[in-house]
């Protein structure tokens, strides 16, 4: 097979190629200038697969770093995105393994940063169910849940931000309002009836 076209992609470091006339997608600057490559040269089938392999090793890595630069993502969210931009397996992998390494990647701490976040307003169910949703190990999960005791806190004040500008003493129809909006923030059974009875006895 001949080069029969490398062309720049915008004003990146990556070309397309042709081989023989046919589109065979884009490689790394890096990896033309490393083999050598210009139209005209001649190169067979295994030896160009093997420079693909190597190109698409650095594009993966390349978008991870892009991918994680806006915020944390755990590990599989790493992984879905990558294997959605059509990466093998093994490179995705690969890459998860180096930005692990470099520390861009670590479950315990994402969870523990998602944790204080979401648990100024959100209860331990809610923050459960949102790791293990993100792919978070299932140990990591449990040993975050059970060192978490804030639960009550973060309650009571949801609670009393919802009972602004309501008309005390409540009636049935509010408190089963209130208690729903509870519930759907996370907040367990015991946690709601101990805040309900403390915030509303205050007040």
């Amino acid at each position: 097979m001949q080069i029969t076209l490398l062309k720049q992609k915008g004003k990146s470091e990556e070309y397309y190629i042709e081989l023989d006339g046919v589109k065979k997608g884009t490689l790394q600057l890096e990896v033309i200038y490393k083999h050598h490559l210009k139209e005209g040269l001649d190169i067979d089938e295994s030896t160009y697969n093997l420079i693909k392999e190597e190109s698409d090793r650095l594009t993966c890595f390349s978008k991870a770093l892009e991918y994680i630069s806006s915020r944390l993502k755990t590990e599989n969210q790493m992984k879905e995105y990558l294997l959605k931009k059509g990466y093998l397996y093994s490179i995705v992998l690969e890459a998860i393994e180096k930005l692990k390494e470099y520390g861009y990647l670590n479950d315990e701490y994402y969870a523990k940063t998602y944790a204080e976040i979401a648990g100024k307003d959100k209860g331990k169910r809610y923050i459960k169910q949102q790791l293990l949703i993100k792919g978070v190990n299932n140990e990591i999960v449990d040993n975050l849940i059970q060192n978490l005791d804030n639960d009550e806190c973060a309650c009571k004040e949801v609670c009393t931000k919802w009972l602004k500008n309501k008309q005390l003493p409540l009636v049935q129809k509010d408190k089963e309002k209130l208690y729903r909006f509870l519930l759907a923030r996370g907040f367990d059974f015991d946690t709601i009836k101990h805040t309900l009875n403390d915030v509303l006895n205050e007040e």
